[in-house]
């Protein structure tokens, strides 16, 4: 089994000072409801749909696509077991996405296959 996870940085117009802020969605094992709120929408350059928030696209500054055989705590809690005892490090899930042995960056492969499908972002499923 795979577990997907969507990582968003976006531009925070909460204040006058620019800033961004990341959105995390972790342990997506079924991607497809993703497909039409996020990814469709982000690749046809339109505003995605998240639960608490709209985004418009043009405040998106990045997106990726990780994917991961564990759920990312357990591959945080593994990775955090190894250190030495005496170590002050703490195992986020950016060094888990970081390591090409525990993670696959798939933004690529999957926007392609949107691309090559030509998915219409208004079907309904």
């Amino acid at each position: 089994m795979s577990y997907y996870h969507i990582l968003i940085e976006v531009n925070d117009h909460i204040s006058t000072i620019e800033q961004s802020r990341d959105i995390e969605l972790f342990d997506i094992i079924e991607i497809q409801p993703y497909l039409y709120s996020i990814l469709l929408p982000y690749f046809n350059e339109q505003m995605i749909e998240l639960e608490e928030e709209n985004i418009e696209f043009k405040d998106i500054i990045h997106l990726e696509i990780k994917q991961t055989l564990l759920p990312i705590n357990d591959l945080i809690e593994e990775e955090q077991r190894l250190l030495p005892s005496d170590t002050d490090v703490t195992i986020t899930a950016y060094e888990i996405f970081n390591n090409r042995d525990l993670s696959q960056d798939v933004t690529t492969v999957i926007f392609d296959i949107l691309e090559a499908v030509k998915l219409d972002p208004t079907a309904v499923e």
